[in-house]
């Protein structure tokens, strides 16, 4: 199966925590690259334990959130501050494509492992880092999170809301795993140009970058320039046919228009709005805006959709052709059958009995394989097959154990 992976014969060492680094090193993983995670030794991944404050076990063989991370790599521990650590470090990256961390640059300086360091003795390795606040200006030591660089820092935790609201609390490591794709792909990129020219590079992302991409059309018209106030009214959508509105049985359902000017008149009929079709002002979207009717046709949809069932405006919907869906809970999603069909979970078996949907990575190919999904071990679980792979024997291992290295 290994020869069908699309990146089969990648090496990625990865010295990285908590989500968003892991993240982008577990797709590598998943899509066939060889990834050799290096964790501290004795606590390993500030991740291990955090499933505790979201109701999961951590047990080490038995750690879902640790697992949705990091499944598909080779687990080693490696204390980078003794001679030993550096020497197993050395012996890991010399034939490593990617090397991949979030670890502050200040700390790998001062391990010896900085880019600059690196880039000479290795010209063919992609060094590739994530940090909170990218590697200039004056935040670039700080830490950061998803909740604070990605989230609080961008403006989405305050003006996602409506005037009025508790800032939003989102699901923990979204930031993460959004920022983790842009640097996959800055990664991808850069094993692509190092596989043209020969030479690697130094490929950097943030999370506070990621953050400003993901929210780019709020960040440009919230400017001075166009004005655009945040938090949003309720009733002041950026488009009242592209909103959440609740059925007479209480489920909630959203729509979107594809093209307001050719879907106004199906939206006139469907939805008991003549105003569309016989008031000027509301032609386009910017007509409404700019009249002041956005309010009048949002609270006119809001009461109509009331007078409905659920089921009724499914048939409604389906028969105009027009793209919605029910509001779902994230107790529902993991027994999507369409997200199943797709692969995006895969099944596994823990040791309480527990069969948990695990969430997959969202990239299928028609003539490529991907991993499947493996529960993974404690901390250390794989240093000696990985040792071994380097080198070390078992009296060269128990050494290095010995003097603190492992």
């Amino acid at each position: 199966m290994e020869q069908s992976l699309p990146l089969a014969g990648l090496k990625v060492v990865e010295l990285a925590t908590v989500v968003a680094g892991p993240a982008a090193a577990r797709i590598l993983a998943g899509y066939g690259a060889e990834v050799i995670k290096i964790e501290t030794p004795v606590k390993g991944d500030l991740l291990r334990p955090y499933g505790q404050g979201h109701y999961l076990p951590t047990e080490p063989d038995n750690n879902p959130l640790f697992d949705v991370y990091n499944t598909g790599k080779k687990l080693i521990t490696v204390n980078l501050k003794s001679p030993g650590g550096q020497e197993i470090f050395h012996r890991l990256i010399k034939d490593a494509d990617i090397f991949l961390t979030n670890v502050r640059m200040p700390s790998l300086v001062r391990m010896g492992i900085g880019y600059e360091a690196l880039k000479e003795k290795y010209p063919r390795l992609i060094y590739a880092h994530l940090s909170g606040y990218g590697l200039e200006g004056p935040d670039m030591n700080s830490p950061g999170f998803d909740m604070t660089a990605f989230w609080a820092r961008s403006g989405a935790s305050l003006d996602w809301e409506v005037p009025g609201s508790f800032p939003i609390r989102p699901a923990f490591g979204f930031g993460d795993t959004v920022t983790a794709a842009h640097f996959l792909s800055g990664i991808l990129m850069a094993v692509y140009a190092r596989n043209n020219t020969g030479h690697g590079t130094l490929v950097s992302s943030s999370l506070l970058g990621a953050g400003i991409w993901s929210n780019s059309s709020y960040i440009l018209n919230s400017q001075p320039q166009y004005g655009r106030q945040f938090p949003v009214d309720r009733y002041l959508a950026w488009d009242p046919f592209s909103d959440y509105y609740q059925c007479s049985t209480g489920e909630w359902i959203t729509f979107i228009a594809k093209s307001y000017p050719a879907d106004r008149p199906t939206f006139a009929r469907i939805f008991n709005l003549p105003m569309l079709m016989e008031d000027p002002d509301c032609e386009t979207l910017e007509k409404i805006h700019r009249s002041g009717k956005d309010k009048v046709v949002s609270k006119k949809l809001e009461d109509y959709f009331r007078t409905k069932t659920y089921d009724e405006w499914v048939q409604i919907l389906t028969e105009n052709d027009v793209a919605f869906s029910r509001l779902r809970h994230f107790k529902e999603v993991s027994t999507d059958e369409q997200a199943w069909a797709n692969g995006s979970f895969a099944e596994a078996s823990y040791p309480d009995g527990a069969k948990t949907a695990i969430p997959m990575p969202p990239i299928n190919f028609s003539e490529y394989d991907r991993r499947p999904f493996v529960q993974t071990g404690g901390i250390g679980a794989d240093n000696e097959e990985v040792l071994h792979s380097l080198g070390y024997d078992d009296a060269a291992i128990a050494q290095l154990r010995e003097s603190g290295a492992l």
